[in-house]
C-alpha cells in the first residue's frame, strides 16, 4: 500500500491532469442539484420549494467539499500548493455556511416547516455551530489554541445534516429516480467524508508516534551525555 509520501510525490509529478480530475468531479456536483430539483416533479415551478431545496443541497454539497479538503489538506497542496487550497477550504466553507443560513431563513420565513416534525430544529442548532467554525477557521491566528478543536465541530454538523435531510428533506420524500439520485449521492458523500476522516486520525497517530520517538531519542542522547559528563576522570598510577 503507497505510503502519504509516495501519493503526495505521484500527485505533484501529475499535478494538473489531477487537477482537472477533480475540477470536474467539483463541477459534475454543483451540478446535481440542479439536476435533482430540475427533473423532480414540480421542478422550479414553485420558487419558495425550489430554493428550499437547491440551498440545502447546496448547503450540504459545500460543506462535504470543505470537510473532504480540510481531512485531505497535505493531497489538496500537492495539487493546488497551500495558498490555493486554503483558498477553496476557506471559500467552500462561507459557501456552505451562507446557503444553510439562506436555506434557514427561507424555511422560517415561508413557513416552510409546518408540514414537518421536531427534526427540523436540527437546523436552528448547527446553523450557529456552523457560523462558530466558519468564525475561528477565520480568526485561526488569533485563536490558536482553540480554532482546530472547534472546527472539528463540522464533523458533527454534517452528520446532524445528513440526518435531517433524510428524515424530513423534500427530495427524499419524492419517488423517482432524482430521490434515488439524491439518496445515493448523500451516502456517498457520507462514506467519503468518513474515509477522509480515518485518513486524517491515521496521519496524527503516526505523526505523533514520530514526534514521541524523536523525543525520546533526544531524552536518551542528553541522559547518556550527562552520564558521560559526570563520570570521573580515571587516573592511572605514575610510572615507576
Amino acid at each position: 500500500m503507497a505510503t502519504e509520501k509516495e501519493v503526495r510525490n505521484y500527485l505533484k509529478e501529475h499535478r494538473r491532469p489531477a487537477a482537472v480530475v477533480l475540477l470536474v468531479i467539483a463541477a459534475l456536483m454543483l451540478a446535481a442539484p440542479l439536476i435533482i430539483v430540475g427533473f423532480s416533479p414540480g421542478g422550479f415551478s414553485s420558487w419558495v420549494s425550489a430554493s428550499v431545496r437547491l440551498t440545502a443541497l447546496y448547503a450540504f454539497t459545500f460543506l462535504f467539499m470543505n470537510i473532504v479538503n480540510g481531512a485531505l489538506a497535505p493531497y489538496f497542496y500537492a495539487v493546488f500548493n497551500a495558498r490555493r487550497e486554503y483558498l477553496i477550504h476557506t471559500i467552500t466553507g462561507a459557501l456552505g455556511f451562507l446557503l444553510a443560513l439562506a436555506h434557514g431563513l427561507i424555511v422560517i420565513t415561508q413557513r416552510y416547516y409546518r408540514p414537518y416534525n421536531a427534526v427540523w430544529m436540527i437546523g436552528l442548532v448547527t446553523l450557529p455551530l456552523l457560523a462558530l467554525t466558519v468564525w475561528v477557521a477565520l480568526d485561526r491566528t488569533r485563536l490558536k489554541s482553540v480554532w482546530r478543536f472547534i472546527h472539528q465541530i463540522n464533523y458533527a454538523i454534517f452528520v446532524a445534516s445528513f440526518i435531517m435531510a433524510v428524515l424530513i428533506g423534500s427530495d427524499f420524500k419524492m419517488t423517482g429516480w432524482t430521490e434515488q439520485l439524491a439518496m445515493v449521492l448523500f451516502i456517498l458523500y457520507m462514506a467519503l467524508a468518513a474515509v477522509a476522516l480515518a485518513l486524517r486520525v491515521r496521519r496524527y497517530q503516526v505523526q505523533a508516534a514520530g514526534r514521541r520517538k524523536s523525543a525520546a531519542a533526544r531524552a536518551a542522547a542528553g541522559s547518556g551525555a550527562s552520564a558521560g559528563g559526570d563520570e570521573p576522570a580515571r587516573v592511572e598510577p605514575a610510572g615507576d
